[in-house]
C-alpha cells in the first residue's frame, strides 16, 4: 500500500521534492496543490506531482503527510484551513524562514494526533548561484548532498523525527537535527539578510537622482543583486520573514550596519592599507567558500550517508501511518 504526500505550493522548493520523489512512486503517491491552477497544472505535466486537486481541504483528507511549501505570510491561513481535514496522524511538514513562529502556529492550529515537523532545506551547490524561482528553478537533484535541519517540538514522537530524516533521505539530502531557535538564527543570517540588504541597495540607486544614465552602467554585480531581490514570489514574504524571526534579523542588520561602519570609516580616512586588507581578507573568504565541497555537509554529518535509494524502515513508517498505526502518543494539545 502506497502512502500520500500532498505538497501545497508548488514553486522551486515544492516542485523540486515533488521531482525528486517521482523515483519512489511504489511507496509515495504525490498530490499537489497551488493556488494558481496553470503552475499546478505545469507541475503535473513536469512530473513533479502524480495528480492534483484544486480544493485545498479535499486535498489533505487523505495525506499521510502535508508538506507546506508557501510563501511565509501564507502559512498561517493555510494551516487553520486544512486543519479539521487532516487524518489522524497526519503530519504536516513546514519549509518556511521562520521555525519558531510556524511551530507555535501549528501547535496551536492542529488538533490532537496531527503533527508538526518544521524543516529548513539548503540546495546544493551547483544551484547556489541560480538566478530566479518558481517551478522553473526546480530540480531533481536540488537537495543532492546538501543538508536538510529537522527542527521537531519539543514532545515530538519518534516516528516523525525518523519520517523526517528519512524524508530528507529519499530526496538526497543530509538531515541533521536542530534546534528551531538555532535554525532561525541561521535563516536570519543566510536567507533573510541577503535579500533585505539587496532591498537597501535598490532603493537607495533606483529612480533616484541620475538613475535614468546609471542604469546603463550596472554591472554584473548590480544586476545580481537585483536577481536576488526578485527570487522570491511574493514579496510580502520576504516582510514576514523579517518581522516573524525580527530579533535574529535585527541582530543580523545591526552586524552589518557596523561592518559597514567600518568599511566607510577606512574609506573616509584614506586607509588605503587597512581597506585592503579588508577586502583581499573577504575576498579570500568568498573564494574559498565558493570553491570548498559542501556535499560533506556540516562536520556533525561526516558519519552519515545519503543514498538515493529507499532508506531502510522508511516503507514500513509509511505503510502503518496509512494503517493508522504509527503513532501511539498525542502531540501538543489534546
Amino acid at each position: 500500500m502506497t502512502a500520500q504526500i500532498t505538497i501545497i505550493g508548488l514553486g522551486q522548493m515544492g516542485g523540486s521534492i515533488g521531482l525528486a520523489l517521482a523515483a519512489h512512486s511504489s511507496r509515495l503517491t504525490r498530490l499537489g496543490h497551488d493556488k494558481d491552477p496553470e503552475t499546478a497544472h505545469l507541475a503535473r505535466k513536469l512530473g513533479a506531482v502524480d495528480s492534483i486537486c484544486y480544493n485545498l481541504p479535499a486535498a489533505v483528507q487523505q495525506a499521510d503527510i502535508v508538506l507546506l511549501a508557501v510563501p511565509l505570510n501564507e502559512v498561517y491561513d493555510t494551516l487553520k484551513h486544512i486543519a479539521q481535514d487532516l487524518k489522524e496522524g497526519a503530519v504536516v511538514i513546514d519549509t518556511s524562514p521562520a521555525k519558531r513562529q510556524v511551530e507555535r502556529w501549528a501547535l496551536d492550529v492542529l488538533p490532537p494526533r496531527r503533527y508538526y515537523l518544521g524543516i529548513a532545506a539548503a540546495v546544493q551547490s551547483a544551484y547556489l548561484q541560480q538566478a530566479g524561482g518558481g517551478l522553473q528553478a526546480a530540480h531533481a537533484d536540488l537537495f543532492q548532498d546538501a543538508v536538510f535541519f529537522l527542527c521537531p517540538p519539543s514532545g515530538t514522537p519518534a516516528e516523525v523525527a525518523d519520517l523526517g530524516m528519512n524524508l530528507a533521505r529519499l530526496v538526497g539530502a543530509r538531515p541533521i537535527f536542530s534546534d528551531a531557535m538555532e535554525v532561525d538564527g541561521l535563516l536570519a543570517t543566510m536567507s533573510t539578510l541577503p535579500h533585505l540588504l539587496t532591498v537597501s541597495l535598490i532603493a537607495v540607486t533606483a529612480d533616484q537622482p541620475g538613475w535614468q544614465d546609471a542604469r546603463f552602467l550596472a554591472g554584473r554585480s548590480y544586476g545580481a543583486a537585483m536577481a536576488v531581490a526578485f527570487d522570491r514570489e511574493d514579496a510580502n514574504a520576504l516582510c514576514e520573514a523579517a518581522l516573524l524571526n525580527r530579533e535574529n534579523v535585527v541582530h543580523a542588520l545591526d552586524r552589518y550596519l557596523a561592518a559597514l561602519t567600518d568599511l566607510r570609516r577606512r574609506i573616509a580616512d584614506q586607509d588605503r592599507e587597512g581597506l585592503r586588507q579588508l577586502v583581499h581578507q573577504v575576498y579570500q573568504q568568498g573564494h574559498r567558500w565558493l570553491a570548498e565541497p559542501r556535499s560533506a555537509g556540516p562536520a556533525s554529518l561526516k558519519s552519515s550517508s545519503a543514498s538515493s535509494e529507499e532508506p531502510a524502515g522508511l516503507g514500513q513508517h509509511l505503510r502503518q501511518m496509512v494503517l493508522g498505526r504509527l503513532f501511539d502518543r498525542p502531540l501538543g494539545k489534546q
